[in-house]
């Protein structure tokens, strides 16, 4: 019996994913408005303004931008496809729960956005931030065209996706291995990413919040499932006998 789905059809998966991902981000920029209003709704439930206090504070440390604008860029990326690798290739066992927590948060993530859009605080009008990713001019900026600017969901805030990965990098290397070293560098990254997300103005409290519980709800509902599709798997047939 196979442990480990064929790596084509997860070819597939990811491919579903992508083009899904590209029709919601769609719909949600031609809700700008909308958008930019719950951003406003989100903004104001914030703790004596700390997502705009924690900006201003990075704008104001100048070799310190550009790394935060890398790490938010490519860390949530790289990270999370280096584990998914290592899970497939060699910690077939966990694998499937991590697959399908992973397809999970996406497509929750992607209900909430195409239902709730939520523009992020650096692009809210004149609520004062700093758009610390667009100033640095790095590879992900969305003002440098191209790429990664004409994939972004924009109003994509809620839940902060970048969070969720990170949480899901977490559990996976939870699962995958006991060494302590591997597990701090996995939980470093989690801290890291809700760190950025904040500081450089892309991400509000309640995202952070948002995306934890639809990792502790994908996570949860990924072996449910699991045992559900082996069940349905192992009913055969009925043959009539004459």
């Amino acid at each position: 019996m196979r442990t480990r789905p064929h790596w084509a059809g997860e070819l597939l998966v990811v491919a579903f994913l992508l083009v899904i991902y590209d029709q919601v981000a769609g719909l949600a920029k031609v809700r700008a408005a909308v958008a930019f209003q719950h951003g406003r709704d989100l903004l104001s439930l914030s703790p004596a303004g700390l997502e705009k206090r924690a900006d201003h504070w990075l704008a104001g440390v100048h070799w310190l931008r550009d790394p935060a604008a890398y790490y938010y860029d490519l860390a949530h990326i790289d990270v999370t496809l280096a584990v998914f690798l290592v899970c497939f290739v060699f910690c077939a066992p966990v694998y499937r729960r991590a697959r399908t927590a992973l397809v999970l948060i996406n497509l929750i993530g992607l209900g909430v956005f195409l239902l709730y859009p939520v523009a992020p605080p650096r692009l809210l009008p004149g609520a004062g931030f700093v758009d610390i990713v667009a100033a640095s001019k790095t590879w992900g900026a969305w003002e440098a065209g191209g790429g990664v600017a004409d994939r972004a969901n924009e109003f994509g805030s809620l839940p902060s996706l970048h969070a969720a990965w990170a949480i899901w990098v977490a559990l996976t290397v939870m699962s995958m291995t006991t060494r302590r070293s591997l597990r701090t560098l996995a939980w470093a990254h989690v801290v890291m990413t809700f760190v950025v997300v904040i500081v450089t103005g892309n991400h509000y409290l309640v995202d952070i919040a948002a995306g934890a519980l639809v990792v502790a709800v994908a996570w949860a509902l990924a072996p449910v499932l699991a045992v559900r599709r082996s069940s349905v798997r192992a009913v055969e047939p009925a043959v009539a006998v004459d």
